[in-house]
């Protein structure tokens, strides 16, 4: 078993151009433009690329730890105090 905490409730956003390789298609085309979404949540059945799962984490309360099952049902796994918003 394997315990990853993520933090982000939402994906990393990144265009072609930013990849690395990017310098080698031509510098003119619009494939450069297109936006990539990975995903920074954890929840992604898609990974590494975002499938919207996110949006189930949006409302999640900072002083709890959750886990969520294969469906996405959401477990609070625990609760800690968090002073003055720092961990």
């Amino acid at each position: 078993m394997r315990i990853v905490i993520h933090e982000r409730t939402g994906p990393y956003k990144m265009k072609v151009r930013d990849l690395p390789g990017a310098e080698k298609l031509d510098p003119n085309s619009k494939v450069l433009d297109l936006p990539i979404e990975f995903c920074g949540c954890g929840l992604s059945h898609d990974k590494p690329f975002c499938d919207g799962s996110h949006r189930i984490t949006r409302d999640e309360e900072p002083t709890h730890i959750y886990t969520y099952n294969e469906s996405k049902e959401r477990i609070i796994a625990g609760k800690f105090y968090k002073p003055e918003g720092k961990v």
